[in-house]
């Protein structure tokens, strides 16, 4: 790797000499030393360096020379290369030439002829630990700013293929939440529509028969009449089987439909989140939870349902996996309550393990989470929280004992004011 370059600039050649000769024993190392007699040269030195792609750290130059005075030298190079750092060496300069290397140069230091050996070799070492440091920074941030870009275009990508299909997640770690709610839907319809199949193919079967027996010409009406019975059950079980899978698709689909849209819309607050709890059915019946949805069920709001859907599936999910031991059946409660005409609230409660007292001030901080070995990331709350402060103009409490159960208030407008900026 080609080293960093310090260049040394006086039109007097002993003074060159000289500090080639003290920087060399303490720097020749790590940095290449360079020299110029005089402004101009040092400029067309500066010029050629910088075209080959070479790194200047440092330049260090007298303020007296003929031509071009060091803080004009200075300004030049700082111009071309503004990262160098820069040290006036002179024992003539004014306050005036300091000023400007000041204000036009990003002068680092200003030494006073005849300078001291070890005071200019320090200062030197302190100017280049400043010069890397700041190169350093500058890398680290670049890197942030290279991995925000990468992050945001990936959720960008996911965020759109999720709304093709209908689905929506604003958040990575909810993606493996989405394809279990997904499969889980997909179990429950495959049950109604199985059973009608099985109908269907019952009545086929017995229609095959009452055909050739009536091609026979041995059509009886004791044949005739358990035909009709069995039709008759046959129908009733296509009916109600099929009428159970298209209510569990149009709850799942309005569901969908609103996280993938993020629309302000009015709609009825208990009987939207009857149908949450219905895309939430197959977890639930896995883990064997039990979910009350209580309220007045004429309560309509004009806010987001998407959003309002995000929260509680969050909710939802968190007590399911972090509130309960395995083998223990839990009760959650969803209540919600008028508090006055323009403004209800949402009661969430768990009876759960509850949250430890230490963790609760910052349980909605971004990536604090306490299941990290388990692929926790720590933003579900913390998304919660934005969500509800924002997309739906509320707040959010938190209320937690340990071995007694979590509750979320949620304190909302009836009425949300919608803006473009509004996104969940």
């Amino acid at each position: 790797m080609t080293k960093a370059i310090i260049i040394c600039v006086d039109d007097e050649p002993s003074v060159l000499e000289s500090l080639r000769r003290e920087l060399s024993e303490a720097f020749e190392d790590q940095y290449d030393l360079e020299t110029a007699q005089g402004g101009e040269e040092a400029l067309e030195l500066t010029s050629e360096l910088l075209d080959e792609g070479c790194e200047i750290a440092l330049v260090i130059a007298d303020y007296l020379m003929p031509g071009l005075k060091g803080d004009v030298v200075l300004e030049k190079i700082h111009q071309q290369s503004p990262k160098t750092l820069n040290i006036m060496l002179t024992g003539q300069a004014g306050v005036d030439g300091i000023t400007h290397a000041i204000n036009h140069a990003k002068l680092y230091r200003y030494i006073a002829k005849p300078w001291e050996s070890s005071d200019l070799k320090l200062t030197v070492q302190e100017a280049l630990n400043s010069y890397f440091q700041a190169q350093q920074l500058e890398e680290y941030q670049h890197d942030l700013e290279q991995k925000v870009e990468t992050r945001t275009q990936e959720l960008s990508i996911t965020v759109e293929t999720l709304q093709k299909t209908q689905a929506e997640l604003i958040r990575s770690e909810k993606m493996a939440a989405l394809g279990s709610l997904v499969a889980g839907v997909a179990h429950e319809i495959n049950t109604p529509v199985g059973n009608a199949i099985l109908a269907a193919s019952v009545l086929t079967g017995e229609t095959d028969s009452l055909n050739e027996s009536f091609a026979n010409g041995q059509l009886k009406k004791s044949l005739l009449k358990s035909y009709l019975e069995t039709a008759q059950n046959s129908s009733d079980m296509i009916s109600n089987n099929l009428h159970r899978a298209a209510d569990l698709i149009q709850g799942f689909k309005q569901v969908a439909v609103d996280q993938s849209s993020h629309k302000c819309r009015t709609f009825k607050l208990v009987e939207y989140l009857h149908s949450i709890q219905s895309s939430l059915e197959p977890q639930l019946k896995k883990s064997q939870h039990k979910l009350t949805i209580e309220g007045d069920r004429d309560l309509k709001l004009t806010s987001f349902p998407g959003a309002l859907s995000q929260v509680i599936t969050n909710f939802v999910m968190n007590s399911i996996y972090h509130a309960y031991q395995p083998g223990v059946h839990g009760q959650i409660r969803i209540k919600v309550e008028i508090i006055s005409e323009d403004k209800i609230s949402l009661i969430y409660s768990d009876d759960g393990c509850g949250i430890p007292k230490k963790n609760q001030p910052k349980i909605f901080d971004p990536f604090f989470t306490t299941a990290r070995d388990q692929g926790g990331s720590g933003l579900g709350l913390h998304v919660v929280h934005n969500v509800v402060t924002q997309t739906l103009q509320g707040s959010i409490e938190l209320l937690s004992q340990e071995n007694q159960g979590t509750t979320f208030t949620l304190k909302l407008p009836i009425t949300v004011t919608p803006s473009s900026s509004d996104h969940v």
